[in-house]
């Protein structure tokens, strides 16, 4: 598989990053959306059996929510806004609400973090049909891969999925979310990049309750 795997010891933790690749022989990408990320956190919790799964990355977020470029998210609930299925008990299927791991302790450490629900899909704009979606899902944060990770988690009998997502742009702005996103990548790359250091020297050594 093109997922890229590399391990090693932290703060007396093993810790193994998985990212999923690219797409090998055909455009040369990275690989993008829910399906290289349900196929490498499936794969990971098989072959590594963790304690818990970090799924550290950016994400889109909401004015009307208080989001801004930058801020932190522990997530708090993962989501769905591109599966409609308008098929008594489908509807609920699609949009697969489910927990993600409790960090109130986490988020009282680090401050300025904030905590919300993540609705994933596998568009980068937001169509008028994502909008209403997002908003009945109180969506804090938009990505393209967290409830995808959190259903492989679930499916595979997995961990619990622990989500931070730094926000590269304003879905309900009034700017093109891909001139945004490219515009503000490297300053949420380099949020990420600080933050996760600070989460996994919290997380490492304490139980899921203690989290």
């Amino acid at each position: 598989m093109p997922c890229q795997v590399f391990a090693g010891a932290y703060g007396g933790a093993r810790v193994t990053l998985v990212q999923p690749g690219r797409d090998a022989g055909r455009t040369g990408v990275n690989n993008v959306g829910t399906a290289p990320a349900a196929l490498a956190a499936f794969l990971a919790t098989h072959a590594l059996k963790p304690d818990l799964l970090v799924n550290a990355g950016t994400a889109g977020g909401f004015a009307r929510q208080g989001g801004a470029i930058g801020d932190a998210y522990v997530v708090s609930a993962f989501a769905n806004h591109d599966r409609r299925i308008p098929i008594p008990g489908y509807t609920e299927y699609g949009i697969g609400r489910r927990d993600g791991a409790a960090a109130p302790n986490l988020l009282a450490a680090c401050a300025g973090w904030k905590s919300g629900v993540c609705s994933s899909g596998n568009a980068l704009d937001c169509s008028a049909e994502d909008a209403a979606l997002l908003e009945a899902n109180d969506a804090c944060v938009k990505d393209m891969e967290g409830a995808a990770i959190a259903w492989a988690c679930g499916a595979a009998g997995g961990p619990p999925v622990l989500a931070l997502k730094v926000v590269t742009d304003i879905v309900d702005g009034d700017k093109p979310t891909e001139e945004e996103f490219l515009a503000n990548l490297g300053t949420a790359a380099g949020a990420l990049q600080a933050a996760v250091p600070k989460l996994l020297d919290f997380v490492i050594g304490k139980t899921l309750a203690e989290l």
